[in-house]
């Protein structure tokens, strides 16, 4: 170890060497990050090319094409439902729908979640009624929904909010009820405040269950969203599916699928983002410095 520091310390005699040591470890595990990084990219894009070439090959041979089109056929009639079928006019009203009643369902989940766990006797009187109404399939209400808001965009909306809601509120108690009680007892004793507690105890151990409630119900906004346009609309990606399914037209429901799994996807690395941001923190989470 004394060679090491001596080493060291002849690189940059005016830096320590534990630091010099420290810096050096990052840089290697910021390398093997990349390493593993490109790895999985390009291993993604194998499993792709793969995949899709069996699927081209095998349609039409081993399975029929009224079943399961081709992906150069949905690529076909996805430009046509571009060009033709004013494809971005029906998408920006799905985008609307899922993305509000997203926000919408996110936010009063976060809210009420923390406002009910804080207050342990509340809790304990709502909680059955909170699991009676977390057991009623969401999707059963969009009939409801639509009878209360009209055919418009806000039952879409009240419809992605309630898939949301339920999973963010359940998640925010899981996670505000997990911090450590000493923990919070030592805060006490050391003169924090409540405000302290939530920011500095409360909300770090929380954040865990948060983003992974944000990232499921990424899908849940938009099936929700998609679910009250099948019932009634006459715009949206969820109206173009069901008016191709009415055609028995596969390659166009496939492309209408395709076309909702490419903005989750979207979706999910906003959130993905947003999670390595607030979970910079915990070393499992955070990315490492990008050293060359």
């Amino acid at each position: 170890m004394a060679t090491g520091d001596v080493v060291l310390s002849r690189r940059d005699p005016s830096r320590p060497a534990g630091r010099q040591l420290l810096e050096q470890v990052e840089r290697q595990e910021a390398r093997r990050a990349r390493r593993d990084r490109r790895t999985t990219l390009l291993g993604r894009l194998a499993f792709g090319a793969v995949f899709f070439l069996g699927w081209e090959l095998s349609s039409g041979r081993i399975v029929d094409q009224f079943f399961v089109s081709k992906p150069s056929a949905i690529a076909a009639s996805l430009w046509a439902m571009a060009t033709k079928e004013l494809l971005f006019y029906h998408l920006q009203f799905t985008i609307i729908e899922a993305t509000v009643g997203y926000l919408i369902g996110a936010v009063a989940g976060l809210i009420v979640g923390f406002a009910l766990a804080r207050v342990e006797v509340v809790y304990r009187i709502v909680e059955p009624f909170v699991v009676g109404f977390y057991g009623i399939p969401r999707i059963a209400l969009a009939p409801l929904f639509i009878l209360w808001f009209g055919i418009g965009i806000s039952s879409k909306i009240a419809v992605a909010a309630v898939m949301v809601f339920f999973i963010v509120f359940i998640n925010t108690i899981a996670g505000v009820r997990s911090a450590p009680p000493q923990l919070l007892q030592v805060a006490r004793v050391m003169g924090a405040s409540e405000w302290d507690l939530v920011r500095k105890v409360i909300f770090p151990a929380a954040t865990p269950f948060i983003i992974a409630a944000l990232q499921i119900t990424v899908p849940q906004a938009m099936i929700g969203a998609i679910v009250g346009e099948f019932i009634s609309s006459n715009r949206g990606v969820g109206h173009l599916i069901s008016r191709a399914a009415g055609w028995l037209d596969t390659p166009g429901l496939f492309a209408g699928i395709f076309t909702l799994l490419v903005v989750v996807l979207v979706m999910n690395l906003g959130i993905n983002l947003l999670g390595a941001h607030l979970m910079r923190w915990n070393p499992k989470h955070g990315s490492m410095r990008d050293v060359p």
